[in-house]
């Protein structure tokens, strides 16, 4: 999947995602998990640590499980593809592993039951309903 981040003027920023089917990012991302948002903690310029609450893992449960807390790298602004920040919400988090740190962003965020038909190979007329582009800014 190839995510494009347009620099612009600061006024017109905004974060830009490639339409992906929920069971194509489930075969590219390192872990699949559907997790509850604890704390958005700074890490750095313009970047956060996200931390979750594990509820179920439906891809790399050999690094992961139900119940532990995760943190998930991130960046702070929405017109870099931030995770969303809203605090006790669940969400369907499609990870990348590098160097031993989880990465995420928008645009491999879809909703826990969109989580859930994917790891399930829904159909592939549900399965095709695809993450739609998102413009932050």
């Amino acid at each position: 999947m190839l995510v494009g981040i347009f620099l612009l003027p600061a006024s017109a920023q905004a974060c830009s995602c490639a339409p992906q089917a929920p069971a194509e990012s489930l075969r590219e991302a390192d872990a699949a998990v559907t997790v509850r948002l604890v704390a958005v903690l700074p890490h750095g310029p313009g970047q956060a640590l996200y931390r979750y609450e594990v509820r179920h893992v439906y891809k790399g449960a050999e690094k992961l499980e139900a119940g532990q807390m995760l943190g998930v790298h991130s960046s702070r602004r929405s017109a870099a593809c931030a995770l969303p920040r809203r605090i006790g919400r669940a969400y369907g988090l499609f990870m990348l592993s590098r160097h031993g740190r989880w990465f995420g962003s928008i645009c491999r965020v879809v909703s826990p039951e969109r989580m859930r038909r994917a790891a399930q190979g829904a159909s592939a007329s549900s399965a095709r309903a695809s993450v739609q582009p998102v413009l932050c800014g």
